[in-house]
């Protein structure tokens, strides 16, 4: 084996967490299989053409089966690594109401066993503890009862290959091989207080938005119950209590009394409930992990969506461990992941790799096979709502809105709160609501945990408001489109926070252009035609309408732009790749400022952002107002320094930094740099207003056109700004900073830049670069978004609409989709062809979701470990109707509109439309999803 070697100069570059040093590398391959690290660079030189790229940056090495992820690498691939590659295992427990007593390893001959068995013993004497985040009880106890299906038990080691996959495959589904006492137990998870309780009340005021309202969660704050037991106990109701949480609780007493006494409203009181669902990521999730006992480093190979949590989490769990204080380095590599949905962010996996390779002999592999991914992976949480809309009867205005929505967290916390805090504040979907009293509870579970799946809570809440809206205006016979337009949200108005939404609402718009449409106009006659060449089936149509939040609330991109003194363009974001095509955008967008895309392109880079010297020390989302005024002070500090790879950010919030990473290298330097060029070549006085750039030469009236690498080669001659690097921070807004940059003081909506020299940079600018080889630009003042805007929960909206004509057989209840139409308004469109390409793969989730997937929400569901894509139906493309699949997107407002987070809305309106689609074919309203084929023929609501 070669030696991992790091010089002290980059050693001092890294991040040093309780005595361990973490550093983030990028994903290396022996010699002999560095081919697999990307394609020839004359074919990777042909992506972008024409000022737009003609594929995904990473196209040719997916369809020549070149692209490397995660789940492949071995020990032989990584050239600091031994070529001897040992394998894990993790046992789990497929019961969770019996005492778990041991393992029985006679099931295997002698020549199959494990070396090494880790078990909670071996954790607790060594003190090691998952992050809090997490919980507890990483490995059970024996003697103790799981908490959950699928709790994690042991670890056991192989050292060849062979012997484990015979071991495993004896041991894996043996009935005996995991031991439990006789007697049956409760389950652990009836024992645990709520994962989450959250009340979202608000009651306008006389002038509706225009005026402060009379309360809700951002005017006036939040509050929050206590527990006994799994019971919420909320504040007690006074009408004009001091306290805001007995006044919020009188507001929504009166309004929900007012449901069933206010003989002028129509009130639609319906119960609807959504299942557990497995994300079906193409990779299952893997881990590959060295502990290098002679350099005292161990490497890690992860496959998640949030690195960057990791790479922070990880080096705390070292550092507080006995065992582990030998390991004085942390070396993170973070390849390509294989999609991930939300199901890899904030995964527990790589902390068992992690524990298997601190006690491995050899660099260990640990890896799900299908089963396991199913048992132990994050799950969507399944829902349970009790609504009651309220309309106006004379004007069919919303009067209020009550739901009580109840969610399953599974064994682990994990984003359990979060989500059921976004499906809360996502239920009133495009409408404006005046009065509302929304309460969400999240319980533990025995079943697997549930986390931050693609959809994050609104699909299943945005869903039943929407199908309410359809069985209202049935009921009340209006016109469903009439019903919306009356109901609408319009600029200025508030969302069930009292908070007004960012962006112009387009919502109107989009319900003519859906009206009007062909498949809408003639529903009833293409019906009587299909009907009567098909006396087998019965056709239908419907729409749903969502408008989908996107971000966290505390969103922290980082990028670097930079350019080579040949005049390549090299591009570096925080961001991981997902299958949604990050690298392809972030590539593409810059080419506005540089004329060029990049020609390299580095993701989920994490250290390389150290160069900025910014540092947090708090949660963004409960610090006070008091500590972020304090802590702003301080140039370096930021509410947080990096965010996961989640909530829909690439488009809009990396974009960000991306694109005034660009902006400030271009203006502040290359730009510069073209002036000094004309100016010798005689053509002076242009000014920035003037160029632009034109197949790939930057033009300026008579001057002669400059090609980027004569500019960037005067860049770096002169010794001028050659890179940006930069972060922002979002609360619902972005930070904006002052800077001086060449002298001057300029405003951006970023907190933190630091710049890159050209090779003739003077002793006084090298001088004032750190170890990284930038220079910070110190802020001179920053402006942050208040605190306050945390009970917003959302104010960033991007809408869609869609409509669907489907046919259901008779008898045997299938459904067919024939065809389906998109709205969407995405804002500016970096690249139309990974828009398009996230409606058809949103199209497909959705009707996934509506139609064909379930895991049982007991013990024969995913937990006991027996599930595999054999059992589970995910939709294929004859069920989707991929020929007859259509869309429109909405141009952006010329001058305002920004690129919007779409990667999960695309999914949601499929939903409603496809539930109403079916009541029209078969005047059977259904309830619960998914709808199967033997709901319809059987008519179970």
């Amino acid at each position: 084996m070669k030696q991992w070697e790091l010089s002290r100069r980059d050693f001092m570059k890294k991040c040093v967490i309780g005595g361990v040093t973490v550093y983030s590398a990028p994903m290396l391959l022996q010699q002999q299989s560095a081919m697999a690290t990307g394609v020839a660079a004359s074919l990777a030189e042909t992506w972008y053409q024409d000022g737009k790229p003609a594929f995904r940056f990473d196209a040719i090495e997916k369809i020549t089966g070149e692209k490397i992820y995660g789940r492949d690498y071995r020990a032989k691939d990584i050239p600091s690594w031994p070529d001897t590659q040992h394998h894990a295992f993790i046992v789990r427990a497929h019961i969770a109401d019996k005492v778990y007593q041991g393992l029985d390893l006679s099931i295997i001959p002698k020549e199959l066993m494990p070396y090494k068995i880790i078990t909670a013993e071996d954790l607790e004497s060594n003190d090691l503890k998952l992050p809090p985040f997490y919980g507890d009880n990483m490995l059970l106890k024996k003697g103790s009862a799981p908490d959950y299906l699928g709790h994690e038990v042991a670890i056991l080691l192989f050292n060849d290959f062979a012997q484990f996959l015979k071991a495993k495959m004896m041991l894996q589904f043996h009935e005996h091989f995991v031991q439990y006492g006789p007697e049956t137990v409760p389950y652990t998870a009836a024992s645990k207080q709520p994962y989450a309780g959250w009340r979202i009340i608000r009651e306008e005021s006389a002038k509706g938005s225009q005026d402060d309202d009379i309360y809700s969660t951002y005017h006036s704050g939040q509050f929050f119950p206590k527990y006994e037991g799994q019971k919420l106990l909320w504040p007690n109701p006074v009408k004009d209590s001091d306290d805001i949480g007995e006044r919020g609780m009188y507001l929504a007493q009166t309004l929900r009394q007012e449901m069933t006494s206010n003989d002028d409203w129509f009130v639609l009181n319906k119960q609807y409930k959504t299942q557990s669902i497995e994300p079906m990521m193409l990779e299952p999730e893997a881990y590959n992990g060295f502990f290098d006992k002679k350099s005292q480093t161990l490497h890690v190979v992860i496959t998640t969506q949030s690195p960057q949590d990791f790479y922070l989490q990880a080096g705390k769990v070292l550092s507080e461990s006995p065992l582990t204080q030998s390991i004085k380095n942390l070396v993170v590599h973070s390849p390509y992941i294989g999609g991930g949905f939300g199901g890899k962010d904030h995964t527990i996996f790589p902390y068992y790799g992690m524990i298997a390779s601190i006690f491995a002999d050899a660099p260990v592999r640990l890896a799900n096979n299908r089963f396991e991914q199913f048992q132990s992976g994050l799950k969507r949480h399944p829902f349970h709502f009790t609504n009651q809309l309220a309309f106006d009867k004379s004007s069919l205005k919303l009067k209020g809105l009550v739901a009580d929505i109840d969610l399953d967290g599974g064994g682990r916390v994990n984003f359990s709160s979060s989500v059921a805090m976004v499906g809360a504040s996502a239920i009133q979907g495009i409408y404006y609501i005046p009065r509302n009293d929304i309460v969400a509870t999240c319980l533990p579970s025995y079943l697997p945990t549930a986390g931050s799946m693609r959809g994050y809570g609104s699909l299943q809440s945005m869903a039943s408001i929407e199908m309410m809206f359809n069985e209202a205006a049935d009921e009340m016979k209006v016109d469903p489109f009439k019903l919306r337009r009356v109901n609408a949200m319009v600029n200025g108005d508030k969302n069930t926070q009292g908070s007004v939404p960012l962006e112009n609402i387009r919502y109107q718009e989009m319900l003519d252009l859906a009206e009007k449409h062909e498949m809408w106009q003639n529903r009833q006659a293409n019906k009587t035609k299909f009907d009567q060449a098909n006396p087998d089936k019965s056709m239908g149509v419907g729409f749903g309408f969502v408008s989908k939040d996107y971000g966290t609330g505390s969103n922290a991109p980082s990028s670097y732009v930079g350019v080579t003194p040949d005049g390549k363009v090299v591009v570096k974001v925080f961001s991981v790749e997902m299958g949604t095509g990050t690298d392809t955008s972030q590539a593409s967008l810059i080419s506005e400022y540089l004329g060029s895309a990049a020609d390299n392109l580095d993701i989920a880079q994490i250290e390389v952002f150290d160069a900025l010297e910014i540092f947090d020390d708090a949660s963004p989302y409960i610090m006070s107002q008091e500590h972020q005024d304090k802590m702003a002070k301080n140039p370096r500090w930021t509410p947080m320094v990096v965010s996961a790879s989640s909530a829909s950010q690439s488009a809009f919030f990396q974009s960000h930094s991306t694109k005034y990473a660009a902006k400030i290298l271009f203006e502040e330097s290359l730009f510069m740099a073209a002036k000094v060029i004309w100016e010798k070549q005689g053509t002076s006085g242009i000014n920035i207003a003037d160029v632009s750039w034109q197949d790939g030469l930057l033009h300026a009236k008579s001057a002669e056109p400059l090609s980027l690498s004569i500019i960037c080669k005067k860049a770096h001659a002169e010794g001028m700004i050659t890179g940006v690097m930069t972060h922002g921070f979002n609360r619902w807004q972005w930070a904006t900073a002052k800077f001086e940059l060449n002298q001057q003081q300029k405003e951006y909506p970023l907190d933190a830049i630091a710049l890159e020299y050209g090779i003739g940079a003077n002793d006084a600018v090298k001088a004032k670069q750190n170890k990284q080889g930038f220079v910070v630009q110190e802020r001179q003042a920053v402006n942050y978004p208040e605190v306050k805007l945390n009970s917003a929960m959302v104010r960033y909206y991007t809408p869609c609409l869609t409509m669907v004509e489907l046919a259901v057989h008779k008898v045997s209840g299938e459904v067919d989709i024939l065809r389906t139409q998109t709205w969407i308004e995405p804002g500016k469109v970096h690249v139309r062809e990974l828009v398009e390409g996230q409606i058809e793969g949103g199209l497909t989730m959705g009707i996934g979701h509506v139609l064909h997937e379930a895991l049982p929400q007991d013990n024969t569901g995913a937990g006991n470990g027996e599930w595999n894509i054999d059992r589970y139906k995910v939709p294929f493309a004859k069920d989707n109707g991929v020929w007859t699949l259509d869309y429109t997107l909405l141009p952006p407002i010329d001058g305002s509109d920004e690129s919007k987070g779409l990667a999960e809305v695309v999914m949601i309106p499929i939903v409603p439309a496809v539930v109403e689609a079916i009541y029209q074919a078969t005047e059977k309203r259904f309830y619960h999803l998914p709808i199967t084929a033997k709901d319809i023929s059987e008519g179970k609501a």
